[in-house]
């Protein structure tokens, strides 16, 4: 019976951390300028990357939140990626 309510507890207390540090929108394309501004060979690149980064992923982005976790959908053209964020984190789970 104790172990049921410790192991019941500290289920609880990680999906109050996925709900808390569940990533928003607005992390999300933060996360993709930082990816693409990083790939960037030349500061020109850089900065020129980063300020059409962002905007284009505001159009491009959709979001389905689930609460403990979000997947966020890029649209590009003819392809379709997929990201699981949770935790803060974010995680490729579909390309093309």
């Amino acid at each position: 019976m104790r172990k049921s309510i410790i192991v019941l507890v500290i289920v609880l207390a990680v999906l109050l951390l996925a709900a808390v540090t569940n990533p928003s929108r607005e992390e999300f394309i933060n996360w993709g300028v930082a990816e693409i501004r990083s790939d960037a060979e030349s500061d020109i690149e850089r900065i020129f990357e980063g300020a059409i980064a962002a905007p284009m992923l505001e159009l491009q982005t959709e979001v389905n939140d689930y609460v403990f976790f979000s997947i966020f959908t890029l649209e590009k053209s003819d392809t379709e990626i997929k990201y699981l964020g949770i935790f803060n984190t974010f995680f490729t789970i579909s390309e093309g």
